[in-house]
């Protein structure tokens, strides 16, 4: 009996034990449940990871990277476009300058002639200084506004002193349709030249380089390329246009029209100096390029300006 009721008490005692452990693991997971302690992670970086940065996936330093050069990237972006809205605007306003064209102040003008039906009006701008008038001793074609007759016309100069020479934008209106408008550039042709019907439909464009056909082929007598020696018009690649052939002092000494290559209508030659005038000799050919006839010697004259040679032929 004494040995019985030892072991049940030792039985009794171990369960005892096991019995009070449970109770004690059972109280501090309850308080863990409940308990209104945070967790021990990190919560300054509430935004790195998932369920804010409890559960790391490894990616959180590239996408802090990724954040960062997307903002840097912003901000250059934004730079670069303030920059470039300020260039265009301070090439925009240079372009509208109204009293300017290729660096030469100019005044406008506006003529007016003519009446009824053909009443014409033609706006312009001439050269605003004297002193800033340059006219190429190369261009056979100059433009210049003569207020006696309150319009534009290519007379040569010579020393008319009321000639004010044509420079920048140019437009001609008739019956109040605009006809025709270009540039001029010290009273030659330049940019664009187009012409327009009665209906405003375009009926040629045409492009110059300060008096010359744009894309001519020109060579020159000197390296400074001052100095022209010819110039071969080309229009739309063929050679078409009037032709010119200087001497050294920039006196001409040959001009005339080229139709696709073939010489067209009158063409003269010219002396460098002469005390009666430089006209040398004086030729025709067809009107154009289909008209296959022998040229005709109109006249030709000495140094003296004598008559040599000629043909008397009529013109159309």
């Amino acid at each position: 009996m004494d040995v019985e009721r030892s072991i049940h008490m030792k039985f009794n005692g171990v369960f005892f034990c096991l019995l009070l452990s449970i109770c004690f693991l059972s109280e501090g997971q309850d308080k863990s449940i409940f308990s209104n302690n945070k967790p021990l992670t990190d919560t300054t970086k509430k935004s790195s990871g998932l369920f804010g940065g409890r559960l790391g996936t490894g990616l959180e330093q590239g996408l802090e990277s990724a954040k960062a050069l997307k903002n840097e990237s912003q901000a250059i972006w934004e730079d670069v476009s303030l920059k470039a809205s300020m260039t265009a605007r301070r090439l925009k306003k240079k372009v509208q300058l109204k009293d300017e064209y290729e660096g030469t102040k100019t005044e406008r003008r506006v003529g007016s002639y003519g009446t009824g039906g053909r009443a014409t009006i033609e706006e312009f701008n001439v050269v605003k200084y004297v002193e800033d008038e340059s006219v190429s001793p190369y261009v056979q074609e100059i433009w210049w506004y003569d207020p006696g007759q309150s319009r534009i016309v290519n007379t040569p100069l010579k020393e008319n002193q009321r000639a004010q020479i044509c420079h920048g934008s140019y437009r001609k209106i008739i019956n109040e349709v605009l006809v025709e408008e270009g540039y001029f550039y010290m009273g030659a042709k330049n940019d664009r030249w187009e012409a327009y019907d009665s209906e405003g439909i375009l009926l040629t464009k045409n492009y110059f380089d300060r008096g010359f056909p744009a894309g001519s082929e020109i060579s020159y007598f000197d390296a400074a390329k001052l100095k022209i020696k010819e110039v071969i018009p080309f229009v739309y690649g063929k050679s078409t246009g009037q032709y010119l052939l200087f001497y050294p002092s920039g006196n001409l000494a040959i001009e005339g029209k080229l139709d696709e290559g073939v010489r067209v209508g009158r063409w003269r030659e010219f002396y460098e100096f002469g005390s009666g005038g430089r006209l040398k000799k004086e030729m025709r050919y067809g009107k154009d390029k289909f008209e296959d006839i022998e040229p005709i010697v109109v006249q030709e004259r000495d140094e003296k300006g004598k008559i040599t040679n000629q043909t008397k032929i009529k013109f159309d």
